[in-house]
């Protein structure tokens, strides 16, 4: 495997360390031979668009799969940050849910904009199409928790913006436990060294912890960034380029570039 970046996040006590690698904004675009010939012609065409490192997005995918299956000592899991599907298709939910549970690697998968819906049947909730890629998110796409036992890894759907009170509570309920906790969102925390950069390349900042937010979604960005949330680490996508700093003070959030430009970030675990 090669790795595109190698970072450590230290967390007192652990007993062993941990690996994971993260990944996001795959931007998969599949069509099942029984779909239509306008299905197919839109797979295309956004595999074309995708198509930035010389590989289709979908084949940027699939070798990474295969590479972590063939490694002799695998990774404890992988870390999806959102969009790794191009938009919200019977074929793209059909390809994750059939390769990912093959896998003997865990997948911790959150849902992005992209799984959302995004170019088709744009609806006012990208919600509705939740049960699609339920599968493979723990069957709760908003907000599902995998323990491994030392700590505890969260994925939250803040795919636009919008928390709900439930995904907040879910997160206080969550910090109670006590450990540690790695958060996996799609969108990353605003930050102002990630917001200068983010407004060069985008010329908005659309990052969660903007004025626009809605109430809860304020409510789970001051919980998150609180010293008693014990979220140690946050990885998220998104924005289409690296990034790494702090969301609060000691505490790194570390942003994906895209797996279709080949971009894989190995995380090391490891107490202090």
């Amino acid at each position: 495997m090669n790795f595109t970046e190698d970072i450590t996040v230290r967390i007192p006590g652990l007993s062993r360390e941990y690996t994971f690698y993260h990944i996001s904004d795959a931007h998969v675009a599949y069509a099942r031979p029984e779909d239509s010939d306008e299905a197919k012609a839109f797979a295309a065409k956004q595999t074309e668009r995708w198509n930035q490192a010389q590989i289709a997005p979908i084949d940027a995918f699939t070798q990474f799969v295969d590479a972590v299956a063939k490694e002799d000592v695998p990774p404890d899991a992988v870390l999806m940050a959102g969009d790794c599907i191009d938009y919200t298709s019977a074929g793209n939910a059909a390809f994750m849910c059939e390769l990912l549970p093959k896998q003997k690697t865990q997948y911790i998968y959150a849902w992005g904009n992209h799984e959302g819906g995004s170019y088709t049947e744009r609806i006012p909730d990208g919600r509705a199409y939740y049960p699609l890629l339920s599968p493979v998110m723990g069957g709760t796409p908003d907000f599902h928790v995998h323990d491994f036992g030392e700590f505890l890894v969260v994925a939250v759907d803040d795919a636009d913006k919008n928390i709900t009170d439930a995904q907040t509570e879910q997160m206080k309920a969550v910090i109670k436990d006590g450990r540690p906790i790695l958060l996996l969102l799609h969108i990353p925390l605003r930050t102002p060294a990630n917001e200068e950069k983010i407004m060069r390349v985008w010329g908005t900042s659309f990052m969660l912890g903007t004025d626009d937010d809605n109430a809860s979604a304020r409510a789970f960005t001051a919980l998150v960034k609180s010293p008693d949330s014990h979220v140690a680490a946050i990885f998220a996508g998104h924005i289409h380029f690296s990034h790494a700093g702090e969301f609060a003070p000691g505490r790194m959030q570390y942003v994906s570039a895209p797996l279709f430009d080949r971009f894989v970030r190995r995380v090391r675990v490891m107490g202090t």
